[in-house]
Protein backbone atom coordinates (compact mmCIF):
# COMPACT_ATOMS: atom_id res chain seq x y z
CA UNK A 1 0.00 0.00 0.00
CA UNK A 2 1.61 3.46 -0.96
CA UNK A 3 0.80 6.84 -0.30
CA UNK A 4 0.26 9.05 -3.72
CA UNK A 5 2.36 12.15 -2.99
CA UNK A 6 0.88 14.14 -5.61
CA UNK A 7 -2.55 13.88 -3.74
CA UNK A 8 -0.87 15.99 -1.02
CA UNK A 9 0.03 19.50 -2.20
CA UNK A 10 2.21 20.54 0.34
CA UNK A 11 4.91 17.72 -0.09
CA UNK A 12 8.40 18.50 -0.09
CA UNK A 13 8.09 21.64 1.56
CA UNK A 14 9.88 21.13 4.53
CA UNK A 15 13.17 19.93 2.79
CA UNK A 16 12.00 23.24 0.10
CA UNK A 17 12.45 20.71 -3.20
CA UNK A 18 9.03 21.10 -5.25
CA UNK A 19 7.72 17.46 -6.79
CA UNK A 20 8.72 18.29 -10.09
CA UNK A 21 12.67 18.69 -9.16
CA UNK A 22 12.98 15.58 -6.84
CA UNK A 23 11.16 13.13 -9.36
CA UNK A 24 13.61 14.59 -11.88
CA UNK A 25 16.42 13.76 -9.16
CA UNK A 26 15.27 10.67 -7.75
CA UNK A 27 17.19 7.73 -8.24
CA UNK A 28 14.65 4.92 -7.57
CA UNK A 29 14.35 1.36 -9.73
CA UNK A 30 11.06 1.58 -11.78
CA UNK A 31 8.00 0.14 -9.58
CA UNK A 32 5.13 -1.25 -11.67
CA UNK A 33 2.63 -0.76 -8.19
CA UNK A 34 3.56 3.03 -7.54
CA UNK A 35 1.75 5.87 -9.88
CA UNK A 36 4.63 7.89 -9.39
CA UNK A 37 8.37 7.79 -8.42
CA UNK A 38 8.16 9.72 -4.90
CA UNK A 39 5.51 7.26 -3.73
CA UNK A 40 6.19 5.48 0.03
CA UNK A 41 5.20 2.54 1.62
CA UNK A 42 2.31 2.58 3.92
CA UNK A 43 2.13 -0.88 4.23
CA UNK A 44 4.28 -3.86 2.88
CA UNK A 45 3.36 -7.43 2.45
CA UNK A 46 5.03 -9.96 4.19
CA UNK A 47 8.06 -11.81 3.14
CA UNK A 48 9.48 -15.46 4.00
CA UNK A 49 10.86 -15.33 7.63
CA UNK A 50 9.39 -11.64 8.39
CA UNK A 51 7.13 -10.96 10.90
CA UNK A 52 3.86 -9.83 9.63
CA UNK A 53 0.24 -9.03 10.74
CA UNK A 54 -2.85 -9.43 9.50
CA UNK A 55 -4.25 -6.79 7.33
CA UNK A 56 -7.17 -6.09 4.70
CA UNK A 57 -4.64 -6.36 2.47
CA UNK A 58 -2.77 -9.75 3.83
CA UNK A 59 0.02 -10.21 6.02
CA UNK A 60 2.56 -7.69 6.36
CA UNK A 61 4.21 -4.46 7.97
CA UNK A 62 4.41 -1.24 8.77
CA UNK A 63 6.65 0.76 6.31
CA UNK A 64 9.14 2.29 8.53
CA UNK A 65 8.11 6.43 7.91
CA UNK A 66 3.99 5.23 9.41
CA UNK A 67 6.10 3.74 12.55
CA UNK A 68 7.04 6.78 13.66
CA UNK A 69 4.05 8.99 13.30
CA UNK A 70 1.93 6.09 14.75
CA UNK A 71 3.83 6.15 17.99
CA UNK A 72 3.89 9.79 17.85
CA UNK A 73 0.07 10.09 17.93
CA UNK A 74 -0.25 7.10 20.59
CA UNK A 75 1.94 8.71 23.08
CA UNK A 76 2.21 12.62 22.46
CA UNK A 77 -0.95 13.29 20.77
CA UNK A 78 -1.87 14.57 16.64
CA UNK A 79 0.36 17.75 17.32
CA UNK A 80 3.31 18.19 18.80
CA UNK A 81 5.47 21.25 19.75
CA UNK A 82 9.07 20.13 18.46
CA UNK A 83 10.02 17.10 16.00
CA UNK A 84 13.76 17.09 16.17
CA UNK A 85 16.13 14.44 14.22
CA UNK A 86 19.18 14.56 12.00
CA UNK A 87 19.57 16.60 8.83
CA UNK A 88 19.34 13.58 6.92
CA UNK A 89 15.68 12.60 7.88
CA UNK A 90 14.14 15.99 6.85
CA UNK A 91 13.77 13.84 3.21
CA UNK A 92 12.36 11.66 2.81
CA UNK A 93 11.26 10.51 6.34
CA UNK A 94 9.59 13.62 7.89
CA UNK A 95 8.27 14.97 4.60
CA UNK A 96 6.51 11.22 4.49
CA UNK A 97 5.62 11.76 8.49
CA UNK A 98 3.64 15.36 7.21
CA UNK A 99 2.25 13.42 4.53
CA UNK A 100 0.43 10.33 5.93
CA UNK A 101 -0.13 12.53 9.49
CA UNK A 102 -1.87 15.18 7.34
CA UNK A 103 -3.60 12.83 5.53
CA UNK A 104 -4.92 10.88 8.24
CA UNK A 105 -6.31 13.20 10.75
CA UNK A 106 -5.77 16.88 8.77
CA UNK A 107 -3.20 18.25 10.47
CA UNK A 108 0.80 18.90 10.69
CA UNK A 109 2.67 16.98 13.03
CA UNK A 110 4.78 19.10 14.51
CA UNK A 111 4.48 23.01 14.95
CA UNK A 112 8.87 23.20 14.65
CA UNK A 113 11.51 20.90 12.96
CA UNK A 114 14.69 20.86 14.51
CA UNK A 115 17.41 19.31 12.25
CA UNK A 116 21.20 18.73 13.54
CA UNK A 117 23.65 18.62 11.06
CA UNK A 118 26.40 15.79 10.99
CA UNK A 119 29.64 15.08 13.26
CA UNK A 120 33.03 15.06 11.46
CA UNK A 121 35.86 13.43 12.92
CA UNK A 122 39.11 15.53 11.74
CA UNK A 123 37.37 16.97 9.08
CA UNK A 124 36.26 14.07 7.14
CA UNK A 125 32.91 12.06 7.47
CA UNK A 126 32.32 9.47 10.63
CA UNK A 127 32.43 5.53 9.41
CA UNK A 128 33.02 2.42 11.02
CA UNK A 129 35.28 1.39 7.49
CA UNK A 130 37.65 4.41 8.29
CA UNK A 131 37.61 3.15 11.71
CA UNK A 132 36.80 7.08 13.48
CA UNK A 133 33.78 6.12 14.98
CA UNK A 134 34.09 7.20 18.48
CA UNK A 135 31.20 6.26 21.43
CA UNK A 136 30.41 8.01 24.76
CA UNK A 137 32.79 5.52 26.54
CA UNK A 138 35.67 6.09 24.06
CA UNK A 139 35.84 9.82 25.69
CA UNK A 140 35.24 8.42 29.23
CA UNK A 141 38.07 5.84 28.84
CA UNK A 142 40.55 8.55 27.50
CA UNK A 143 39.57 10.59 30.95
CA UNK A 144 36.99 12.98 30.28
CA UNK A 145 34.20 13.71 32.08
CA UNK A 146 31.19 13.38 29.46
CA UNK A 147 29.94 17.03 30.06
CA UNK A 148 33.53 18.30 28.66
CA UNK A 149 31.86 16.54 25.16
CA UNK A 150 28.46 18.62 25.76
CA UNK A 151 29.97 22.22 25.91
CA UNK A 152 32.29 20.74 22.95
CA UNK A 153 28.95 21.10 20.96
CA UNK A 154 28.03 24.29 22.23
CA UNK A 155 31.29 25.59 20.20
CA UNK A 156 28.74 25.82 17.51
CA UNK A 157 25.07 26.34 16.43
CA UNK A 158 23.23 22.93 16.04
CA UNK A 159 22.21 23.62 12.39
CA UNK A 160 25.84 23.57 11.24
CA UNK A 161 28.46 20.77 11.15
CA UNK A 162 30.76 20.42 14.12
CA UNK A 163 34.26 18.84 13.87
CA UNK A 164 35.45 16.60 16.43
CA UNK A 165 39.20 16.47 17.26
CA UNK A 166 40.99 15.60 20.68
CA UNK A 167 42.52 19.09 20.58
CA UNK A 168 39.18 20.36 20.75
CA UNK A 169 37.96 18.15 23.27
CA UNK A 170 41.40 19.31 25.76
CA UNK A 171 40.48 23.05 24.97
CA UNK A 172 37.15 22.35 26.30
CA UNK A 173 37.81 20.42 29.16
CA UNK A 174 39.96 23.59 30.00
CA UNK A 175 37.52 25.84 29.72
CA UNK A 176 34.76 23.19 31.75
CA UNK A 177 37.15 23.97 34.57
CA UNK A 178 37.78 27.28 34.43
CA UNK A 179 34.21 27.92 34.30
CA UNK A 180 33.64 26.01 37.41
CA UNK A 181 36.91 27.59 39.24
CA UNK A 182 34.82 31.06 37.84
CA UNK A 183 31.85 29.87 40.11
CA UNK A 184 33.44 28.97 43.02
CA UNK A 185 35.42 32.28 43.11
CA UNK A 186 32.13 34.65 42.69
CA UNK A 187 30.41 31.82 44.88
CA UNK A 188 32.47 33.00 48.08
CA UNK A 189 32.80 36.76 47.12
CA UNK A 190 31.07 39.84 48.75
CA UNK A 191 31.25 42.60 46.34
CA UNK A 192 27.94 44.30 44.52
CA UNK A 193 26.82 44.02 41.18
CA UNK A 194 24.45 46.56 39.87
CA UNK A 195 20.85 44.14 39.27
CA UNK A 196 20.31 46.19 35.92
CA UNK A 197 23.98 44.45 34.87
CA UNK A 198 22.61 41.16 35.96
CA UNK A 199 19.24 40.95 34.16
CA UNK A 200 21.06 42.43 31.01
CA UNK A 201 23.16 39.42 31.20
CA UNK A 202 19.76 37.63 31.63
CA UNK A 203 18.18 38.67 28.47
CA UNK A 204 21.17 38.61 26.57
CA UNK A 205 21.54 34.75 27.14
CA UNK A 206 17.83 34.27 26.69
CA UNK A 207 17.37 36.13 23.48
CA UNK A 208 20.61 33.64 22.01
CA UNK A 209 19.09 30.71 23.42
CA UNK A 210 15.85 31.49 21.29
CA UNK A 211 17.34 32.42 18.09
CA UNK A 212 17.32 28.92 17.48
CA UNK A 213 19.40 27.80 19.99
CA UNK A 214 22.42 29.94 19.27
CA UNK A 215 24.85 28.26 21.58
CA UNK A 216 28.02 30.21 20.37
CA UNK A 217 26.12 33.44 21.32
CA UNK A 218 24.77 32.00 24.74
CA UNK A 219 28.27 31.10 25.59
CA UNK A 220 29.62 34.26 25.08
CA UNK A 221 27.50 35.80 27.23
CA UNK A 222 28.40 33.06 29.98
CA UNK A 223 32.37 33.54 29.64
CA UNK A 224 31.41 37.61 29.61
CA UNK A 225 29.62 36.74 33.10
CA UNK A 226 32.51 34.72 34.32
CA UNK A 227 35.25 36.81 33.88
CA UNK A 228 33.43 39.81 35.74
CA UNK A 229 36.48 41.14 38.45
CA UNK A 230 34.40 41.39 41.32
CA UNK A 231 33.81 38.45 43.55
CA UNK A 232 30.06 38.80 43.69
CA UNK A 233 27.10 36.11 44.80
CA UNK A 234 25.08 37.95 42.63
CA UNK A 235 27.42 35.91 39.42
CA UNK A 236 27.41 32.77 41.33
CA UNK A 237 23.83 32.71 41.44
CA UNK A 238 23.50 34.32 37.68
CA UNK A 239 25.84 31.28 36.28
CA UNK A 240 23.90 28.74 38.51
CA UNK A 241 20.86 30.23 36.43
CA UNK A 242 22.62 30.05 33.17
CA UNK A 243 23.19 25.68 33.95
CA UNK A 244 19.79 24.99 33.96
CA UNK A 245 19.82 25.51 29.97
CA UNK A 246 23.66 24.35 29.69
CA UNK A 247 23.19 21.76 32.24
CA UNK A 248 27.12 21.40 32.48
CA UNK A 249 27.19 20.93 36.65
CA UNK A 250 28.81 24.29 36.74
CA UNK A 251 28.63 24.08 40.52
CA UNK A 252 30.67 20.63 41.08
CA UNK A 253 33.90 21.06 42.90
CA UNK A 254 36.24 17.99 43.14
CA UNK A 255 38.64 18.07 46.12
CA UNK A 256 42.61 17.63 44.54
CA UNK A 257 43.68 14.33 46.34
CA UNK A 258 47.07 15.96 47.76
CA UNK A 259 49.92 13.65 47.58
CA UNK A 260 52.16 12.10 50.21
CA UNK A 261 55.37 14.00 49.67
CA UNK A 262 53.55 17.32 49.18
CA UNK A 263 51.51 16.36 52.77
CA UNK A 264 54.95 15.53 54.17
CA UNK A 265 56.22 18.44 53.09
CA UNK A 266 53.30 20.73 54.93
CA UNK A 267 53.59 18.95 57.66
CA UNK A 268 57.51 19.83 58.49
Amino acid sequence: VYFDTKKFEGYGKLSKQNQDELEAGARIEVNSQKRHPMDFVLWKSKKEGEPGWNSPWGEGRPGWHIECSCMAKKLLGETIDIHAGGMDLAFPHHENEIAQSKGMCGKIPANYWMHGEFLLINGGKMSKSLGNVYLLQDIVDRGYDPLVYKLFCYSIQYRKKLNFTWEGMDSAKIALDRLREAYQKHLTGTEDVAEELISKYEKDFNEAINDDLNMPVAMSVVWEVAKRTEKSKKVAELLKKFDRVLGIKIDEHKEEEIPDDIKELLTK
